[in-house]
């Protein structure tokens, strides 16, 4: 139960299920879009657009708050890679978010940088004067405590996910604004681009996902399980490497099948349409159908 309600689990639950929302409500005004484009269920479709755009708006807030909670918890738990994402080099007080940096081919220091004062410690620390540590003190330091060994992250990996899941993400929430706004008082989008570009909407809150994952993942390099168990050491021995092998092909073919059938009933769906209303059966007051042919009685 400790580890369901730890506050790593807690963070990042409230950041990932806003996020698929995120990606459902986009999903939802892409195929809305579509359906507007081709002239079909237009009257259906529009209402459902908004709704995807709506969904998309509100769970964007929802990740941006969580998000901000994460990134406060992984900053006491794993400050290496925090400091990864923003390539932050020596510990500072009053620390800078970087919006854009160009270091050495290595990641080893920064070459040129576009800060905003004091941003990062706010956002890491909640205050402006706050400490952020450095990639280079928490190398000297975890070699101390951890022993030899090599413990940054790819810096460059870490940075630009970073960066990226952000901005496909913020490009998502403004589009979906700018539609919402295009679509007032029951109208459609105007311009010849808005709608065909509405219909892709999806990817930018998957390649947000994804690059979300990619950071997660590669920014906690070399740990498995953070100060406990490296990733080299969860390699078991006993395991030859024609069967990992075997396993990961397997795997990977399994998962591609399934992709190749799952996108094939995506866009079978889709272009099926909604199902069309059924005729309500009325019964009248003697329990006929109403319905059923009228024939003359006398």
């Amino acid at each position: 139960m400790k580890v369901l309600t730890q506050n790593t689990a807690l963070a990042t639950f409230g950041h990932t299920i806003p996020a698929a929302f995120f990606t459902g409500g986009a999903f939802i005004a892409g195929v809305s879009a579509w359906l507007i484009v081709k002239n079909r269920d237009v009257e259906m479709a529009k209402p459902a657009a908004k709704l995807g755009l709506v969904t998309m708006i509100v769970s964007f807030l929802l990740v941006f708050v969580s998000g901000d909670i994460s990134s406060r918890v992984m900053t006491n738990q794993q400050p290496m890679k925090m400091a990864a994402a923003e390539a932050l080099y020596t510990t500072q007080s009053g620390a800078p978010f970087s919006l854009f940096t160009v270091g050495t081919l290595d990641g080893s220091r920064p070459v040129f940088s576009i800060d905003l004062p004091s941003m990062l410690s706010l956002l890491s620390t909640g205050n402006t004067k706050g400490v952020v540590q450095g990639v280079n003190d928490l190398e000297a330091k975890y070699k101390v405590q951890y022993g030899p060994g090599n413990y940054t992250p790819n810096i460059p990996l870490a940075y630009w996910s970073f960066r990226l899941m952000i901005g496909f993400g913020g490009l998502g929430l403004l589009f979906a604004l700018l539609a919402l706004w295009r679509m007032r008082k029951g109208g459609l989008p105007k311009g010849r681009w808005f709608l065909p570009a509405m219909i892709s909407l999806p990817f930018l809150p998957l390649l947000a996902n994804s690059l979300g994952w990619i950071f997660t993942e590669t920014g906690r390099q070399p740990w498995a399980v953070f100060g406990l168990i490296k990733t080299a050491d969860g390699v078991s021995p006993s395991v030859a490497a024609g069967n990992v092998a075997i396993t990961m092909i397997g795997f990977t073919i399994l998962y591609g099948i399934l992709a190749v059938i799952e996108f094939g009933l995506i866009i079978r769906t889709i272009k099926v349409g909604p199902a069309p209303d059924e005729p309500q059966r009325l019964e009248t007051e003697f329990g006929g159908d109403t319905e059923r042919p009228l024939t003359m009685a006398y």
